[in-house]
């Protein structure tokens, strides 16, 4: 199962996200379900470092992130956490077998 934490400050500001595990959905390298997860993580992380210059701190290997965000988030750093995090979301909404959801105060 893939768990993803989302973690907000008591403000409701994206703090840290979290990514681990394996849906089993299929093998190694044609789980479709993974393939969805890791897609939506990478684009954060383009999103971020390439397009708004505004690194996450953290590490992302395969089949597990954990990205921390700096604080106070520009407006367009909110945007793009916000949708990936909506698409995680959704993602576990549609494979509640496979991904599970948690946002959680920090």
């Amino acid at each position: 199962m893939i768990q993803v934490r989302l973690w907000r400050t008591a403000a409701g500001e994206p703090a840290r996200l979290t990514v681990t595990g394996h849906a089993d959905r299929g093998a190694y390298g044609q789980d479709i379900v993974c393939a969805a997860a890791s897609a939506l993580v990478e684009t954060l992380i383009i999103g971020l470092n390439t397009v708004l210059h505004e690194s996450p701190m953290g590490s992302v290997d395969p089949g597990d992130a954990d990205l921390a965000f700096r604080q106070p988030l520009s407006s367009e750093a909110r945007a793009v956490v916000e949708t990936i995090a909506a698409g995680l979301k959704d993602l576990a909404e549609t494979e509640p077998n496979a991904v599970r959801f948690d946002e959680r105060v920090r």
